[in-house]
């Protein structure tokens, strides 16, 4: 309801918006999936952003990817961005540096310790990078391994939400490792990670691609 609330408000006060809050109001409503057709159904939106295509700093540009992702997740015959726009929102979100954490590489050690073969920080064709991928009895499995920073106390951010959800309807079999789980299991047990991660990527088998 807050989310809609905001829509209904944003439809009449659009033609003041400039870069960060067309680009944080995109971000925020597919964030939380909240259609809007009154204000994205329109060719105004797509306009407004149009006016403003070379002041969008980065991060704006790749809040607008990921609405654009939204968009095509949803099926939704709104107007798109403009194709040079698009593009650069593309190219601003695939040229994102991602450093694996120590968390994530021992991870990836575990994934070795079992005898997969993970390929790190693939980049997908939606232009996420993925932790790891590995494949699992002929199927692939992207293995997230998923730090303090992805989460607000045990419950997802937005940005994490969003990045899964976003995935899954691209059709990735998708493997969350919370920090939390990970760290109960001590260093100094080898063979209890390599359960854990044996379990978890099993489990991934049994659930429909999307998952």
């Amino acid at each position: 309801a807050l989310m809609d609330a905001i829509a209904a408000v944003a439809v009449k006060r659009l033609s003041q918006f400039k870069t960060q809050e067309l680009a944080n109001l995109a971000w925020g409503l597919a964030a939380a999936d909240v259609c809007a057709p009154n204000l994205f159904g329109t060719p105004l939106f797509v306009q407004r952003c149009a006016a403003f295509e070379r002041a969008f700093a980065p991060a704006h540009l790749c809040q607008l990817h990921q609405w654009q992702l939204w968009r095509d997740e949803c099926g939704s015959a709104w107007p798109p961005l403009s194709p040079s726009l698009s593009r650069r929102c593309r190219a601003a979100f695939s040229t994102e540096v991602s450093r694996p954490s120590l968390l994530q590489l021992e991870v990836v050690d575990t994934l070795h310790a079992l005898g997969l073969t993970p390929r790190q920080e693939l980049c997908t064709q939606m232009g996420y990078s993925l932790d790891a991928v590995v494949v699992v009895a002929g199927h692939e499995v992207a293995v997230e391994v998923d730090g303090p920073t992805h989460f607000v106390g045990h419950a997802p951010t937005g940005a994490t939400v969003l990045k899964r959800r976003q995935l899954r309807a691209a059709g990735w079999r998708l493997l969350s490792v919370p920090y939390w789980e990970w760290h109960s299991l001590s260093r100094n047990d080898p063979a209890a990670r390599q359960e854990y991660v044996s379990h978890a990527l099993c489990a991934m088998l049994v659930v429909p691609r999307g998952s």
